[in-house]
Order: structure tokens, then sequence, then C-alpha cells
């Protein structure tokens, strides 16, 4: 948008100015015009799906880290229990078979 305005000034287009009278400035068809503007186009809608889809992977980035932070902090939870609790110490007597 800057930048149009500013070759609008350089080249004093009027604010109210068709397509016509901008190519011809411009020294190019209309047909030509059209197709730069739908190539343009396509261009930015590109880059606006890449940047949508980056912003939707970050998010799900993080919302990742959050749950493998829960998952540790279970995790040393459960850990700490069998250790308190002798877990490992009753589930081997339990495997002993010749008591």
């Amino acid at each position: 948008m800057i930048r149009a305005r500013r070759i609008q000034k350089e080249k004093n287009v009027p604010k109210n100015a068709g397509v016509s009278s901008i190519c011809d400035i411009a020294g190019v068809s209309r047909k030509t015009g059209y197709k730069w503007d739908a190539d343009l186009q396509q261009k930015l809608s590109g880059v606006s799906s890449s940047n949508k889809e980056q912003s939707g992977l970050e998010t799900e980035h993080e919302k990742l880290k959050k749950e493998m932070e829960l998952l540790k902090f279970e995790h040393e939870g459960l850990k700490l229990a069998w250790e308190i609790h002798d877990v490992e110490k009753i589930l081997a007597e339990k495997k002993d078979t010749t008591k």
C-alpha cells in the first residue's frame, strides 16, 4: 500500500483513477495489469496461508510442551511414591515363589 501510494504521487495518478488509466500510465495493457494483479494476489495468499500454518504449528508446539511438562511432573511423583512405599521390594517378594 505504501509503495502504491508513493508511485501514485510520483506518477501524478489521481486517487480515483481506474484500471485503464493506471495501466496506461504504467505502459502496459489492461490484460497485463490484471495478470500482474492476479500473480501478486496468488503470492500474497501463499504467504498468508504459510503464516497461518506456522502460527498453528507454534500453538500446537506450546500445547505439547505443556503436556510434556505435566507428564514429567506426574512421572517424578510416581517414582517418588514407589520409592517411599518400597514398591520394588514388594514386587520382588511377590515374584519370589520360594517363600
